[in-house]
């Protein structure tokens, strides 16, 4: 696929990013060990003035499953769609910058959505489940390889 001429494709524009930005990018997050997640949404038969919506649901907010507080959702919405979940891990979001973003494409009509977890310190958690004398259960398993960056 020719991505040097693709609508959107200019660099730094917002639009796709060239192969040398995603490799800088991937490098930069194994540097780290930050786990991130990207979705990417289109919504073809979106109206022109509607612009998607997101948001992080806890596990205990959602009836569709038992509560489990491994894990959290993160919802997608735009009319004339049902809203969309994904079950992700119950970690805290990294919102700094550069770490949490969006994205919508009004031509293609995507949506683009990408966040890095914060880092877990193994002391303070060490440090907190000794002070309580409490444990919250083993961490959620890490994504698939294939989400992995």
């Amino acid at each position: 696929m020719d991505f040097q001429h693709r609508a959107g494709g200019k660099t730094g524009s917002g639009g796709v990013a060239s192969a040398s930005e995603s490799n800088r990018d991937r490098r930069e997050r194994l540097h780290t060990k930050q786990q991130s997640l990207l979705f990417q949404i289109d919504y073809p038969e979106i109206s022109d003035n509607i612009v998607p919506k997101h948001r992080f649901m806890s596990g205990f907010e959602q009836h569709v499953e038992a509560p489990d507080r491994r894990w959290q959702y993160l919802l997608f919405a735009a009319e004339p769609y049902e809203t969309i979940a994904f079950k992700i891990p119950s970690r805290e979001v990294d919102k700094s910058e550069g770490k949490f973003w969006t994205y919508y494409n009004t031509e293609t009509k995507q949506f683009f959505l990408q966040f890095a977890f914060k880092l877990e310190s193994n002391k303070y958690s060490s440090d907190h489940a000794s002070s309580t004398g409490r444990s919250y259960g083993p961490a959620p398993p890490a994504p698939p390889s294939s989400l992995r960056g």
